[in-house]
C-alpha cells in the first residue's frame, strides 16, 4: 500500500502537465575538409520503375535502372563539390523524371561527411518515396536487395511509385 501511495503522489494532475518540448535543432557543424573535394554522384533506385534522369543541385546524376539484388541500378557521374568550411547539415535539391515529361523535386539533408577521404555521394531513392543521401569513401553499399523483372520495372504488373505523394512534381523541366 505504501508503494501505491508513493506512485500516486508522483503523478501530476492534468492541469499541471508540461507541454512536450520541441524537437532539438541540429546544430550546424563545419566540415573537417582540408581541401575542396569533388564527389562522384552514384544513384540507387529501389522503387518499382526506372528513373530516366536525376540531378543533385543541378549536377546531372544520369539515369537509374531499377535496382537488383546485386546492383543499385545507376552509374557514377561527375560531380558535386564540397569546400573546406562547409557547414552541415547541407540542403541538397534533387530533381528527377521517369519519362522526361513530368519532373519531381525534393530537398533532402546531407548530415555530414562520415569519412576522412570522401569520394562518393550516394543518392538512394527508396520504395516509400523517401530519399537518403550519404558521403562515402568507396562506392556506397546497397541499402535494399530486391528482385526485379527487368531494368525498367520491378514486377510484371502493378508497379507504382510514391513520387507524387512525397515530392513536388509538375509537367516540364523548369530549373
Amino acid at each position: 500500500m505504501g508503494l501505491l501511495l508513493l506512485a500516486a503522489s508522483c503523478k501530476q494532475p492534468a492541469s499541471e502537465t508540461k507541454p512536450a518540448a520541441p524537437p532539438p535543432t541540429v546544430p550546424q557543424q563545419a566540415s573537417a575538409l582540408a581541401k575542396p573535394v569533388s564527389l562522384e554522384i552514384n544513384g540507387y533506385n529501389y522503387t518499382d520503375l526506372a528513373i530516366d534522369s536525376f540531378e543533385v543541385n543541378g549536377q546531372g546524376g544520369g539515369d537509374i535502372e531499377v535496382s537488383s539484388i546485386d546492383s543499385g541500378g545507376g552509374k557514377g557521374t561527375c560531380c558535386m563539390g564540397l569546400s573546406p568550411g562547409t557547414r552541415f547539415p547541407v540542403e541538397l535539391t534533387l530533381r528527377w523524371t521517369r519519362d522526361r515529361k513530368r519532373w519531381c523535386e525534393k530537398t533532402v539533408q546531407l548530415k555530414g561527411i562520415g569519412t576522412a577521404n570522401p569520394r562518393h555521394l550516394g543518392v538512394h531513392f527508396l520504395p516509400d518515396g523517401h530519399i537518403e543521401v550519404e558521403v562515402t569513401e568507396g562506392y556506397p553499399d546497397l541499402k535494399l536487395k530486391l528482385d526485379r523483372v527487368d531494368a525498367g520495372r520491378r514486377k510484371p504488373t502493378g508497379n507504382s511509385v510514391q513520387d507524387e505523394q512525397s515530392a513536388r512534381c509538375r509537367d516540364g523541366y523548369d530549373p
